[in-house]
């Protein structure tokens, strides 16, 4: 999408919808992942508190990125795309190590899975 903004017919038609492919398997990616988490790293009697919190952070998400990724695209340009793809790669990165974390703590807290916050 980066260079869109520089090309013109059917080179720009083509990596439109090789953006618009890549975002969409990426989505997918990030809801299976999501639901994987919740469904394996949740103490099962509290279930629904945990798909409550999750929820949360999912709209907060849906609330503030669509605006600073907006901001980052149309003030900054390229920079911004650029920083915007540090934020997903940086984000992508990170949640293997957490949910690793979260696996560790669930193995101590008990074989139940139960937390005690």
């Amino acid at each position: 999408m980066l260079v869109t903004h520089d090309t013109t017919g059917w080179l720009t038609i083509a990596l439109v919808w090789v953006g618009h492919v890549t975002v969409t398997g990426a989505e997918l990616w990030q809801s299976a992942g999501m639901w994987g988490l919740v469904a394996e790293l949740s103490d099962p009697e509290r279930l629904g508190e945990y798909q409550g919190v999750t929820s949360l952070g999912y709209t907060l998400g849906e609330v503030w990125a669509p605006a600073a990724y907006t901001f980052l695209a149309m003030s900054l340009g390229a920079p911004g795309w650029v920083i915007i793809a540090l934020i997903v790669i940086g984000a992508s990165f990170v949640i293997g190590p957490a949910s690793r974390a979260a696996q560790r703590h669930l193995a101590v807290a008990g074989a139940a899975g139960r937390l005690e916050l």
